[in-house]
């Protein structure tokens, strides 16, 4: 024997009842109608049939359900679909079976259909919140929380310290590095004002020489035209002298 739910005509669950182990599937189950009514008169008519009152369901429950809900209408479609799917296969299989045994092949094979989650909750939020209803916490608990709450702050505390000291490391090499770099281009500036001063002093020292050159050339220049000028007194006394010794 085995337990397995049953569901009211909504789905709902309602008790679990013993069934025999090879139990599967939904069957409905009947209301016992009265026999008679207060006068003694019976009520139950032979021509009506008895209509079900619920089902019993061999789909095992799923756990974690505050009152489970079993969808009917998912089972019937999972049925038709089961339904189907063996007519199609007594079908393929029938001919399979009529052809020749050299042509037959493979003989099919029967595909039985997924079944669909079948089981659901079938409480609203407020329902469930209205079974367990909020209380008050324990002075015991309150200080657990209290006190994982300080562990808490600590522990952030810790990481924004370790985080501060990190970023004051980072400050203080970036720093240092423009310190170095400060160094070094202080260092670079000196050699150049000191390479612009030498090139200053070698520019005043090829000015003087431009200045001696010019001087020079204009010494030359006057010595060239004195020279020019004594040329030209001989070359006049010459022409006298000749002129003098035609005359004779």
């Amino acid at each position: 024997m085995k337990a397995v739910p049953k569901v009211g005509l909504d789905g709902l669950y309602i008790e679990d009842v013993l069934v025999d182990d090879a139990f599967s599937g939904v069957v409905p189950f009947y209301a016992i109608p009265p026999e008679s009514d207060a006068s003694g008169v019976d009520v139950q008519s032979e021509e009506v049939e008895p209509e079900p009152a619920g089902y019993i369901v061999g789909v095992p429950v799923p756990p974690g359900l505050f009152r489970p809900h079993f969808d009917l209408a998912a089972w019937e479609a999972y049925q038709d679909a089961v339904t189907a799917a063996e007519e199609e296969y007594q079908a393929a299989n029938t001919e399979w079976g009529a052809l020749p045994e050299e042509k037959r092949g493979k003989p099919p094979i029967y595909t039985a259909p997924e079944q669909p989650e079948l089981w659901g909750e079938g409480l609203t939020l407020e329902e469930i919140e209205a079974l367990h209803p909020p209380q008050e916490p324990s002075e015991m608990e309150l200080l657990s929380n209290h006190v994982a709450k300080l562990i808490l702050q600590n522990t952030q505390q810790q990481e924004t310290i370790e985080n501060t000291g990190a970023e004051l490391a980072d400050l203080k090499s970036s720093s240092e590095e423009q310190r170095q770099t400060v160094n070094t281009l202080g260092t670079e500036q000196i050699k150049q004002d000191l390479s612009t001063l030498d090139l200053k002093q070698q520019n005043a020292v090829l000015g003087a020489e431009l200045v001696k050159k010019d001087i020079s050339i204009l010494d030359l220049y006057i010595q060239n035209q004195v020279l020019g000028q004594m040329v030209a007194a001989l070359e006049l006394k010459l022409l006298a002298t000749k002129g003098i010794g035609g005359e004779e």
